[in-house]
């Protein structure tokens, strides 16, 4: 994906994403099933903080079309998905 201008290392951030980023999201999603809180309400808080660290790295107009260019690649991997 290359929104807002961003250019990646798709090997590099397949790494930092399993080795990095999916294990604290494991053990932060360990900590919120503990508080008993619903799944709507562990998923509205991850998304909001998602939102808040794409604002942060990026800008809010340079975030938003980063999430509407990411929206757009998961609904064609369903349709591609569909098709086979």
């Amino acid at each position: 994906m290359n929104a807002g201008g961003l250019v990646e290392d798709k090997e590099r951030a397949m790494r930092i994403a399993t080795d990095i980023i999916e294990p604290a999201l494991q053990n932060a999603l360990g900590k919120a099933r503990e508080e008993n809180a619903p799944s709507a309400e562990i998923l509205h808080a991850l998304a909001n903080c998602y939102g808040g660290l794409l604002v942060d790295l990026l800008g809010h107009a340079a975030a938003a079309q980063f999430m509407l260019e990411h929206a757009a690649h998961i609904k064609s991997r369903e349709e591609t998905a569909s098709t086979h």
